[in-house]
């Protein structure tokens, strides 16, 4: 199979699943209500709920496939993930401090989003700092495990003395959800998220240059602290947008990377890079819908059906051995 028809059948797959993630739902919606036909009922549900969980899918999952790949090219390691540099459990410690204190503001979706993005840009700052003083990426990446653990701990100290009932929405918010954007909030997500998306070209030839390892990199005239920040910076706009409105989704951005280089048979970046975002959206909307099935009042946790997609992947990865080009 020629990489032309997979490139028209992952297309065809997304065109398939978009109208599917639009139809699909606790409330059944006929088709021509997408048309003009729909009851004042349906169309709050369309515009309110449908659109903007199903953008939410669509560019949540991109831009973390999108920051799978970064990472993995900069730390040369094909087990990093979009949260290698602890800017998922910034936002979760952030969101952490603001539900489980129980304040009247835990139930305020604004509050919950700007917390997380401030977590994020918290850990970022810190790891921009870091990376000025270290050259070697391997320092940083143990200082992002470092922020992980840490967050961590702290979070399991405030679970245990919250209250059942800011415990209860913490671990809610914990399972990940396309469906917490809101029509009015849709600017505020795709605008960064999509900046970064649009732009990520501009790096295909840096990183393509920085799989042989930072030695090349620098051998071909390529300024090394401009390509680890520009990648860190990347990564964390998106994580930390993608988190502050969908929660720690997990999985989507370190497998898809992975199936993009098996699909298409190459680590070239300049292909890997687009089929990471393709498959990145063909996952979160898949993942997504088969949370939602069969139009169920009560939706499966979302990083539950993650986990169980993306961690069959990883472990094949690991029993066959496969070498990925990524480390060549």
């Amino acid at each position: 199979m020629t990489n032309l028809v997979k490139w028209a059948l992952a297309i065809l797959g997304l065109c398939c699943l978009i109208p599917a993630s639009l139809l699909i739902g606790s409330v059944d919606i006929p088709l021509n209500s997408f048309f003009g036909n729909a009851t004042d009922v349906e169309r709050i549900i369309i515009v309110e709920s449908r659109i903007p969980r199903t953008l939410a899918a669509l560019f949540g999952g991109a831009g973390l496939s999108l920051g799978g790949l970064f990472m993995q090219t900069l730390f040369r390691n094909p087990l990093a993930g979009p949260s290698v540099l602890g800017l998922t459990s910034g936002s979760s410690l952030a969101v952490g401090f603001l539900m489980l204190s129980g304040g009247v503001l835990a139930a305020s979706q604004l509050a919950v989003i700007s917390a997380a993005a401030s977590g994020a840009l918290v850990v970022l700052l810190i790891i921009l700092a870091v990376s000025r003083r270290f050259v070697n990426m391997a320092s940083v990446l143990i200082v992002g495990l470092m922020l992980s653990f840490f967050s961590s701990s702290v979070l399991s100290v405030l679970q245990a003395y919250a209250d059942e009932t800011s415990l209860k929405v913490f671990v809610f918010w914990g399972f990940g959800s396309f469906s917490n954007l809101s029509f009015g909030q849709i600017p505020l997500f795709l605008i960064p998220v999509g900046l970064v998306i649009i732009l990520s070209p501009l790096l295909i030839k840096p990183m393509n240059n920085l799989l042989p390892g930072e030695l090349h990199a620098k051998s071909m005239g390529f300024d090394l602290r401009l390509i680890q920040t520009s990648l860190v910076v990347s990564t964390g706009v998106m994580v930390g947008v993608i988190t502050a409105f969908c929660g720690p989704v997990a999985f989507i951005g370190l497998t898809a990377p992975h199936l993009a280089r098996i699909l298409f048979s190459t680590a070239n970046i300049r292909i890997v890079l687009p089929g990471s975002l393709l498959i990145g959206s063909l996952l979160a909307l898949f993942c997504d819908i088969v949370a939602r099935w069969p139009f169920s009042e009560i939706a499966l946790p979302l990083n539950t059906v993650c986990a169980f997609m993306g961690a069959p992947v990883i472990v094949y990865l690991i029993l066959k051995g496969r070498k990925t080009k990524i480390l060549s």
